[in-house]
């Protein structure tokens, strides 16, 4: 059943998959994208963004992008899904992103060919910015290491390069193990999840954005969301999604408490509080 309809949308709102065009700016993510943006535009060289697992951090860093683009900055993103890589695969990654062809040139020759690429991008006026999202992936000292060298590079006083890292709080604990690249982080942002009222103003911006001009959730469905949620928007994108399919079905156009109720039974978030309040 298309929710989208009943409703009187003009595309989903609540996806899985993150949309700089669905940017909440509230406190908590406008904060955190201004200071990025002030490392990147004041050619500071790194900084880091930090938060729990579905709090925004990547739709913060395809915000970045996605306004970075339109500048004509020289940006590339690098998402690592897996831990354990080694050094080469990562300057491999960056000539990818570059596009570089290294095929069986040593890493050395690599080495040499990003830096000139770097230079070549300074002559021609444009900044290259890295954003590399589930940094706590990177678990290789020598990783570190090379981020640390790229951070070095300057031509004519200028910096090369500038990278922000996006992970969960144990990537500070990986990067503080290289003195000498922890002193070349310009800030750390550290995410939370949303407040209650930030949550209800996340909700019904996203609707507007997806064509809604009036009330869909009640205040008590909102209160709900937040409890069940605890203010992670991966989750209350997944309640609310749950919720609007649940009341076109029952063909509801306001959603009460009622529909979060069996939604959050449905999705075992009530099980969930449960067992986290019984661990405290």
């Amino acid at each position: 059943m298309n929710y989208e309809a009943f409703y009187g949308l003009k595309k989903e709102p609540f996806g899985d998959i993150p949309d700089p065009g669905f940017f909440y700016s509230g406190a908590e993510h406008t904060r955190a994208l201004v200071k990025l943006l002030h490392v990147i535009k004041k050619n500071r060289a790194m900084g880091l963004l930090t938060g729990s697992i579905g709090c925004g951090k990547t739709t913060i860093i395809r915000k970045i992008l996605a306004d970075l683009e339109e500048e004509k900055y020289s940006v590339s993103l690098m998402t690592l899904t897996q831990p354990d890589f080694s050094a080469v695969w990562f300057d491999k990654k960056l000539g990818e992103l570059f596009g570089l062809r290294f095929d069986s040139k040593s890493r050395t020759e690599m080495k040499l060919e990003l830096i000139e690429e770097l230079e070549r991008r300074q002559r021609s006026k444009r900044k290259t910015v890295i954003l590399i999202d589930e940094a706590n992936n990177i678990t290789n000292p020598e990783v570190m290491e090379e981020i640390r060298g790229f951070l070095n590079l300057e031509l004519q006083g200028y910096r090369l390069v500038t990278i922000i890292l996006s992970g969960m709080g144990d990537m500070y604990e990986k990067i503080k193990n290289n003195i000498s690249l922890r002193q070349r982080v310009s800030t750390i942002v550290s995410l939370p999840p949303l407040t209650f009222s930030s949550s209800r103003e996340y909700v019904n911006y996203r609707l507007e954005q997806a064509g809604s001009t009036g009330t869909i959730f009640s205040d008590e469905a909102l209160k709900l969301i937040y409890n069940f949620s605890s203010g992670v928007p991966r989750l209350i994108n997944v309640i609310c999604d749950n919720a609007l399919l649940e009341g076109a079905l029952l063909k509801k156009k306001i959603v009460e408490e009622s529909i979060i109720k069996r939604v959050g039974e449905e999705l075992m978030f009530d099980r969930d509080n449960k067992e986290e309040n019984d661990k405290k």
